[in-house]
């Protein structure tokens, strides 16, 4: 194990890839992972597996699709004991097996799991804010915050600016994951998870990075009302219970500003922790990946956060760097997923023999890119039998209770992820996602809810083309692809019931 590399995972979480230079953004000030980028290679169109951090997350480590590790939602069942199937080997485990030290800082949230052999897990300062109200004596007005809009009692702070510029989540964790590199043993190599909340909410970037930009330098999105009107129910749905679209413009400017001001500075920390790598001799012998858990909308579509299949919400950035054993300066076209982290990461670690047999993806730099045509990647999220064993659990009845009275909506009305699936498919020239199953049953195309976008003509995805007529050739060739993926997957008795 003395040749073996070392791994380093920089994870953040609800990061657009539009928020780094890298991905395009000639605006965007994040100069260290551009220079990761820079010596390394960025995977343009990359997706989640799922558009929201638990499920994204928990699929990325058992390199299994959402519906084959049990974890669909957000919710407070997939955190309990034993939710993955049994037999389920997570890739920090098989390099455990291989004699790596595993270890992750920061942000957890996925179910318990003997995932790593050392857990440090993040929490909020909440002496200073949390998601939804600032610390004890710091008031909205002192640091400009800005709340999601609604009647209801859930207001998630998605713009201000954080009280303390060194006491402060990010600071910490990059500290800690420091102090780890400085003072590990070094008879074995080692896998690190360095797991960012930010730029996740609270959206508060700490002084002076609250200043990094003004509005007027980003290219905001604002709300589009016609494109909001073509989109699906669903999406129209979540939007709805968000109302994004109620903000005034200099509110939409702010949160746009606070979140990429945010961006810049966990780029900053990310920085300081590449540094660290360099300073003590690491940095030839480490494999460095960064991804987020998925992307999240600001207001764009009359949505603020994650749970659609949008765009910025479903491509993340995915960033690859070791030198000389990888390209450097390298931006790669071909569609890749998340899932495929597993199977790339041993094999850079010479152990891809000890992969097992079921796991999903491919080894992104050993295995030949799939031709154009042949290029295809899926998502998907909710619960797909509202009776079945993992959803009749009474917690999830008080959450979906709680966040109906905290949003001031009825409650069939407030969530529709949580009484059905809905999953995506997306080739290099179009983008569906579609309602798939409800109560245990396959919906017919006739009750599928869709979203249909031809990338080419139309890559910011404003023009629904799932009702046009001329587009029904396309739906049917998607929906075939859906098909044979969904069937070729598990579907575990815990997830969907006995009915499916």
């Amino acid at each position: 194990m003395a040749q073996a590399p070392n791994i380093l995972w920089i994870q953040t979480d609800e990061t657009r890839p539009d928020a780094w230079g890298c991905y395009g953004s000639a605006w965007a000030k994040t100069p260290n992972l551009d220079l990761l980028a820079a010596h390394g290679v960025v995977m343009k169109n990359c997706v989640c597996q799922s558009p929201v951090c638990t499920p994204s997350r928990s699929s990325q480590l058992t390199c299994l699709y959402p519906q084959e590790c049990n974890v669909l939602l957000n919710d407070e069942v997939a955190w309990r004991d034993n939710i993955f199937p049994k037999g389920t080997v997570t890739f920090p485990e098989v390099f455990a097996q291989a004699g790596y030290e595993t270890v992750s800082l920061g942000k957890w949230h996925t179910p318990n799991h003997p995932t790593w052999q050392h857990v440090e897990q993040d929490k909020l300062i909440e002496k200073y804010a949390d998601f939804v109200q600032m610390g004890p004596g710091y008031t909205d007005d002192e640091f400009h915050v800005v709340k999601t809009p609604g009647p209801g009692k859930l207001h998630i702070i998605i713009g201000g600016t954080y009280p303390s510029r060194e006491e402060n989540p990010s600071r910490i964790l990059t500290n800690r994951a420091i102090d780890y590199l400085r003072d590990r043993k070094r008879d074995r190599p080692f896998l690190l998870r360095v797991s960012h909340n930010w730029p996740h909410t609270p959206v508060l970037p700490p002084p002076p990075f609250d200043r990094t930009y003004q509005p007027e330098e980003i290219p905001i999105q604002y709300f589009d009302e016609q494109a909001y009107r073509m989109r699906a129910a669903y999406d129209r749905t979540i939007a709805d219970a968000q109302r994004m679209r109620e903000l005034t413009r200099k509110q939409v400017g702010e949160i746009w500003k606070d979140y990429m001001s945010l961006c810049t500075y966990v780029d900053y920390e990310i920085g300081r922790l590449l540094a660290a790598l360099r300073a003590l001799g690491l940095e030839k012998d480490t494999v460095i990946m960064y991804s987020a858990d998925h992307g999240r909308a600001l207001g764009e579509f009359g949505h603020g956060q994650k749970h659609t299949f949008d765009d910025q919400v479903w491509r993340v950035p995915f960033i690859w760097s070791w030198p000389g054993h990888l390209p450097e300066d390298q931006i790669r076209e071909d569609l890749c997923e998340l899932v495929d982290t597993g199977r790339t990461l041993l094999a850079l670690a010479g152990i891809s023999k000890d992969a097992p047999v079921h796991w999903r993806g491919r080894d992104l730099f050993n295995d030949p890119i799939p031709a154009r045509e042949n290029q295809i990647v899926f998502g998907q999220i909710g619960w797909p039998n509202v009776q079945a064993p993992l959803f009749a659990d009474p917690r999830v009845t008080e959450i979906r209770q709680r966040f109906a009275h905290a949003t001031g909506m009825e409650l069939e009305a407030s969530w529709p992820i949580f009484s059905m699936m809905r999953v995506a498919v997306r080739t290099p020239r179009h983008r569906m996602d579609v309602s798939w199953m409800r109560d245990g049953r396959r919906l017919s195309l006739a009750e599928s809810d869709g979203n249909l976008f031809d990338l080419r003509s139309d890559p910011f995805e404003k023009r629904n083309l799932w009702n046009d007529p001329s587009s029904r050739p396309i739906v049917a060739d998607l929906m075939q692809k859906l098909e044979r993926w969904f069937e070729g997957m598990d579907k575990p008795e815990a997830v969907f019931g006995r009915v499916f």
